[in-house]
């Protein structure tokens, strides 16, 4: 008997691999979409609830060392706003005992719109000079399944409020293109008409800090997301101070990328500007952010900087949030002078550190970020 699917994250098989599955273990096809039923319906958690598969099948499964490693939730946390509730989950221990690290998934509310905005990395390399996840370094990417059950454990959250997910965002901790085939493997998953959710990729965004390769290979893909692009700066020089990624590929470069994005899939991009007093505010960002955008159909969400936390500055530099003036001021300026739509997003989830850029494991002792032992609320 020979397996040819990997068994170490049975939640982040596709339906094809499930079935390839069973007949690799001597079961008929269908075995593998009664599987997929009770990860992604049911979302079981272990092998022995799958009642209506034979135990001989779930003996072999177990045998051949199926895993379907599961996500402990250590707390929640609710705005004071009733607009966005946090999620702390640990992933538990590696097989060498050592904890794999913990990240924060985010339900976001706004009107008829429940989002999920998900992790795809424990950390992120990328230091990011404004972003709390920096502080953490990289740890290791995420499997498809442990971003799928982020996903499940908002959908249950929702379903708890009597209401469904709507659409879902690759906007927490890490850089999703980073983790790709990761990523686009829980994306399929989250749209499969067979599960529970159904989201189809014109309700999914996946968000890059501009790493082009990815993006031209996102283009590319049949998954059809939509893509935004955190630009965060009009200029080489402070683009690459707040965001080194901006050293290996400049403007021109992520600019020319998101155009081909829209070039193959019709699809207009969105770029995401963070608003930084004194650094990202001027009117001549304003300015230039207008003809960098002039060609490619966009649209340009702007987000005032939403502090860090005490201790997780992770730059000599303390950045601020605008006065509302300046704010205003910056937003009045660049609808003037682009034909783009223009929107201020109102950061949900301040007051729990739920809010762009504040997403973050905190590390609480002098072990390393690999190491540290998960801390239970």
């Amino acid at each position: 008997m020979s397996v040819t699917i990997p068994l170490h994250d049975l939640k982040g098989l596709l339906p094809d691999q499930l079935r390839q599955l069973a007949t690799d273990l001597g079961e008929p096809s269908y075995r593998g979409d009664q599987l997929f039923e009770w990860l992604h319906v049911h979302q079981a958690r272990d092998l022995d609830g799958m009642t209506n598969l034979p135990a001989r099948f779930r003996q072999v499964l177990a045998e051949a060392g199926a895993q379907m490693p599961g996500l402990e939730l250590l707390e929640s946390s609710a705005s004071d706003t009733g607009k966005a509730v946090k999620f702390l989950f640990d992933l538990g221990q590696g097989g060498n005992g050592q904890g794999l690290g913990q990240v924060e998934a985010v339900l976001i509310i706004d009107g008829d719109r429940r989002t999920a905005c998900l992790s795809s990395q424990v950390g992120c390399a990328l230091d990011c000079k404004f972003c709390a996840t920096a502080q953490m370094g990289f740890v290791r990417n995420l499997h498809a399944g442990q971003i799928v059950e982020q996903l499940h454990r908002l959908h249950q959250e929702a379903q708890r409020r009597g209401e469904r997910l709507t659409n879902i965002v690759m906007m927490g901790m890490g850089e999703p293109l980073l983790n790709y085939e990761q990523v686009t493997c829980a994306l399929r998953l989250a749209r499969a008409s067979d599960g529970q959710l159904q989201i189809g990729g014109r309700k999914m965004t996946v968000s890059t800090a501009g790493h082009v390769p990815g993006i031209l290979r996102l283009s590319e893909d049949d998954l059809n997301v939509g893509l935004a692009i955190s630009l965060n700066a009009t200029e080489d020089e402070t683009r690459s101070q707040i965001m080194p990624i901006n050293r290996k590929w400049p403007i021109a470069d992520l600019m020319a990328a998101a155009k081909t994005y829209f070039d193959r899939k019709g699809r207009r991009v969105t770029f995401e500007y963070v608003l930084m007093d004194q650094v990202t505010d001027l009117d001549a960002d304003a300015d230039r952010l207008a003809v960098l955008t002039s060609s490619i159909p966009c649209k340009i969400n702007l987000i005032p900087y939403n502090e860090l936390a005490p201790g997780l500055q992770i730059s000599d530099r303390v950045y601020r949030r605008p006065s509302s003036a300046r704010l205003d001021r910056f937003t009045r300026r660049l609808k003037n002078a682009t034909r783009h739509t223009v929107t201020r997003r109102d950061s949900r989830g301040r007051d729990i550190d739920a809010a762009c850029g504040q997403l973050h494991r905190r590390v609480t002792d002098a072990q390393s970020a690999v190491s540290a032992t998960p801390q239970r609320a």
